[in-house]
């Protein structure tokens, strides 16, 4: 098995308590066996103090407070459990969030989920999409991924500037955004929010501009990247397209409220981890 690397998987590090969207937020925190058995195993003060915040069943994850926050998240935004225990004192989930790791055929993929804020911030400041080689350290652009792959993707469709015009019009934008709508949504806001973009977009279309649409093309790449092992189920074009789809509506969202960063973060947390989420905008979508 030959291991790859994004490239932003190696430069990602955590943003602690400059994150404005804390992970440990919002989220269950699952803890696997072995932490729980070395959690079971400390004699002290905040190993009784872990226990007392675990719930065990089925699934045995951190009871969060009433505002849905880690138990052991500070209000510096900092945790608790590394500062006293360092990174190793962590469960898995939350030891190796955002990142993802995904098989395909001989090579196992690694890199960062797009609901960090940092992980976008990293590929907004990219001229390319790289991946690293692990064995020999050898850097690859996307296409040439594809091709080690064996997925055949033209660089037609990795052009955003070329490819996105024939989407922008104003029947299949309500579609995408008919979509977007009924996915499952993360929280009390997500509906209301694509109701807004919904009643205005057609103000914003006019800012879908080559240098605008450029300035997402690495963000529409890495979604492609993220989703690639679900070409063997779907086909090429409906993963081509799911990730058409997610990048009109981020820059929809990004003109609608202002900040590009936050529209990749917020699609991701309602898209990219919730797998249901997913399905439903490929079944949406037409085959071939």
């Amino acid at each position: 098995m030959t291991n790859i690397d994004a490239e932003i998987y190696s430069e990602f590090k955590c943003k602690a308590d400059k994150c404005n969207h804390s992970c440990c937020k919002g989220w269950e925190i699952d803890i696997d066996e072995d932490t729980l058995g070395y959690y079971k195993s400390l004699d002290s003060e905040l190993g009784n103090e872990i226990r007392q915040n675990i719930h065990e069943g089925e699934d045995t994850f951190f009871k969060l407070t009433d505002d849905k926050r880690c138990p052991f998240l500070k209000d510096s935004g900092l945790c608790k459990i590394i500062e006293e225990l360092g990174e190793d004192g962590l469960c898995d989930i939350c030891r190796l969030h955002p990142r993802f790791f995904e098989d395909i055929n001989d090579y196992s993929l690694a890199g960062v989920g797009l609901s960090c804020e940092k992980a976008s911030e990293l590929l907004f400041e990219k001229h390319s999409l790289n991946f690293i080689i692990c064995d020999s350290e050898k850097t690859i652009d996307f296409q040439n991924l594809l091709k080690l792959l064996g997925i055949d993707i033209s660089q037609d469709y990795l052009n955003l500037t070329n490819k996105l015009p024939e989407y922008l019009n104003e029947d299949k934008i309500e579609e995408i955004l008919d979509i977007f709508y009924i996915t499952e949504p993360i929280d009390s806001n997500w509906k209301n929010e694509v109701l807004l973009i919904k009643r205005n977009y057609p103000d914003y279309l006019n800012n879908l501009d080559d240098q605008f649409i450029k300035k997402f093309e690495l963000i529409y790449q890495y979604i492609l990247f993220r989703q690639l092992e679900l070409t063997l189920d779907y086909g090429v074009k409906k993963i081509v397209d799911y990730a058409i789809y997610s990048i009109i509506f981020i820059m929809l969202y990004a003109n609608s409220f202002h900040d590009d960063v936050e529209a990749v973060r917020r699609w991701s947390e309602q898209i990219e981890y919730n797998e249901d989420n997913i399905d439903i905008i490929l079944n949406s979508i037409e085959g071939d």
